[in-house]
């Protein structure tokens, strides 16, 4: 009778990435001790203003503790993210997964400087909610679709594929009502084109630019 030996199953990625995403899930956990009814109005943010929730100015105003853990746990998700698509295609970089930290907070003080230009700073703050509830949704969507992915990694390029639409549907949600919001505020047009066209656009072109020059090298 043939003997059935067992094969250690390898995986693409580091160990690393598994820790990580425990420590995720501890965040969450912290989060959800700490205030336990804050992921029940997550879902009515995505048809209501932001301001008009009534957990929005404690835990998705700029400066609340609870919004700063769920960012937390966005970047580390959105880093490992990073990394594991870096991995699969071979072009390690170690500071890319820094880059979703980089992009929030350049996302964040363009909307203080371009409040602080234009003097419609105060008719900004339902756009500062709108970010933060945009990368906390990512943030607790992305941790089982990156769970499922280290455990069905012959299907990368569909996780991959699934990962850029998800990135670029909360993009666009965030971007159209955005506009929105700046409309119902009186905020005046060009304005926000010159928003959207120098600090939305801009950076997502000159980030895939360079995306693309690591593929060819």
């Amino acid at each position: 009778m043939d003997e059935m030996q067992l094969i250690e199953r390898e995986s693409m990625f580091p160990t690393w990435v598994l820790y990580a995403l425990l420590v995720a899930v501890g965040i969450l956990a912290l989060v959800k001790l700490w205030r336990p009814v804050i992921f029940q109005y997550i879902t009515a943010t995505f048809v209501k203003p932001p301001s008009t929730i009534p957990y929005s100015r404690e835990n998705l105003s700029f400066f609340g503790r609870a919004s700063w853990m769920l960012l937390l746990n966005y970047f580390v998700v959105a880093g490992i993210s990073i990394s594991m698509v870096s991995t699969y295609y071979g072009f390690q970089q170690d500071l890319l997964i820094f880059a979703p930290t980089f992009y929030f907070l350049f996302q964040a003080i363009s909307l203080f400087v371009a409040g602080g230009v234009s003097g419609e700073l105060k008719k900004l703050n339902e756009h500062f909610l709108l970010l933060n509830f945009t990368y906390h949704t990512l943030g607790l969507l992305l941790i089982p679709l990156l769970l499922i992915w280290l455990l069905n990694v012959n299907y990368s390029i569909y996780f991959i594929y699934t990962l850029a639409i998800l990135f670029s549907f909360f993009w666009l949600l965030r971007v159209v009502r955005g506009i929105f919001f700046a409309l119902r505020n009186n905020i005046l047009w060009y304005y926000i084109i010159l928003y959207l066209c120098t600090l939305e656009i801009w950076p997502l072109v000159a980030f895939y630019v360079l995306l693309i020059a690591d593929f060819k090298r």
